[in-house]
């Protein structure tokens, strides 16, 4: 275990160390084997921490997060609290795992759901995948359809199970949830921006706070979740072009150098945050050719 961390602690920027706090207790990326990830050089939890760890220690972070919310939309106003890999212990959602984020910023009025992507693409709805008795749990469609898992009938097979994402779904995109969407506005990778989108809904309204959710992503053109930023995140027909921001490392270590008043750090973070994105490029581009 003491190897492990020292790997991390070396694919980490150094002034973000102190944002770990219990390094054994904190929520890492894991496989299937348990080994933590973090120690790779693409890996998103890493350069997560890079640059909202880093913000999170710095006294420019408050600077830094007025400067990001007036970008995206919601009021600046500190003092900021940044969470790293916060988890919706007040299940806001119904979820029965509830959704954990890279990153959460709460300032006096607004709060920042912020999903991190470094090489890998977004997420897509576990729903639609075969289960062992080679039936799926959902069809694809968001119409009226029995669960053959548990046998309960809803347009959503997670509105089934009491999750209550068509709840907010009404409040942040442009679809009636009583009528049938096929296929499912949500079935590929824009189920994972429409979860964080959702989530900034219900946190902004329990904690009484303007919310938005921002999609943190490494911008190179050989990483999926870069190519989909350049063309939006969701689909432009859901009316939900707003419902989450695309925000790249890089123009947040370029807002931190503008507003920051630690240029040294700054500087170094983009730097860092430049020859990782980089090395991942240039790694994943060896890949595809062997």
């Amino acid at each position: 275990m003491t190897s492990d961390f020292q790997a991390v602690r070396e694919n980490l920027f150094p002034a973000s160390h102190g944002a770990i706090e219990h390094w054994e207790a904190f929520p890492w990326h894991r496989d299937r084997t348990n080994r933590i990830q973090a120690h790779k050089a693409h890996s998103s939890q890493a350069i997560a921490i890079d640059v909202f760890g880093t913000v999170k220690m710095s006294t420019d972070r408050d600077r830094i997060f007025d400067a990001i919310a007036a970008r995206v939309g919601v009021a600046p106003g500190g003092p900021w609290a940044i969470t790293l890999e916060w988890t919706d212990t007040d299940r806001l959602l119904g979820e029965p795992r509830p959704t954990q984020v890279d990153a959460l910023a709460v300032g006096s009025l607004a709060a920042l759901v912020i999903e991190c992507k470094f090489t890998e693409p977004g997420g897509q709805c576990s729903q639609t995948a075969m289960l062992s008795s080679g039936e799926r749990q959902c069809n694809g469609s968001y119409a009226d359809q029995i669960n053959p898992g548990n046998g309960l009938r809803a347009r959503c097979a997670l509105t089934g199970k009491g999750i209550r994402y068509w709840e907010y779904i009404p409040k942040v995109f442009a679809l009636d949830p009583a009528v049938d969407h096929t296929p499912c506005p949500f079935k590929a990778d824009s189920y994972q921006w429409m979860r964080n989108a959702v989530l900034a809904a219900a946190f902004g309204k329990h904690h009484k706070l303007q919310a938005a959710a921002l999609a943190a992503f490494a911008d190179h053109p050989s990483f999926p979740t870069a190519r989909k930023a350049k063309r939006g995140l969701l689909d432009a027909s859901l009316g939900g072009h707003a419902a989450i921001t695309p925000i790249s490392y890089q123009q947040i270590t370029a807002i931190a150098c503008h507003v920051g008043f630690d240029q040294e750090l700054w500087i170094g973070l983009s730097a860092w945050v430049d020859r990782k994105i980089a090395g991942a490029a240039l790694r994943r581009s060896e890949f595809q050719e062997v």
